[in-house]
């Protein structure tokens, strides 16, 4: 478990508006091990699926969260997490099409 210091990868930052729907995947860095996630909506709640996988040329569509099966990111609030280093894609879903996921990858420390 980390519970240190966090270090973004700079200028990898996204954001993914929240919908009721699963959204595409958006691939992470490689070398990234942890992300933080940013909820902005204050009613919705996001939930996030990280899916990793092996072949470099094609990234693929992901696994689709749902609401009993994505890991929950509470409205107005940031969560760190560890998704180990590889590669790696995240797809969102949301309880209301209701703000946006910041997802920003980094290095925990």
């Amino acid at each position: 478990m980390h519970h240190g210091s966090f270090s973004p990868a700079w200028g990898r930052t996204t954001s993914v508006t929240n919908a009721t729907s699963a959204t595409a995947a958006v691939a992470l860095p490689k070398t990234s091990d942890e992300i933080a996630l940013a909820n902005t909506s204050a009613t919705a709640i996001v939930y996030v699926m990280i899916t990793p996988y092996l072949d470099e040329a094609t990234v693929p569509t992901g696994t689709a969260p749902t609401s009993t099966t994505g890991f929950p990111v509470l409205p107005s609030s940031q969560v760190r997490l560890h998704v180990g280093p590889g590669l790696k894609v995240i797809r969102t879903i949301a309880s209301a099409a209701d703000g946006a996921i910041i997802i920003t990858p980094g290095v925990g420390m």
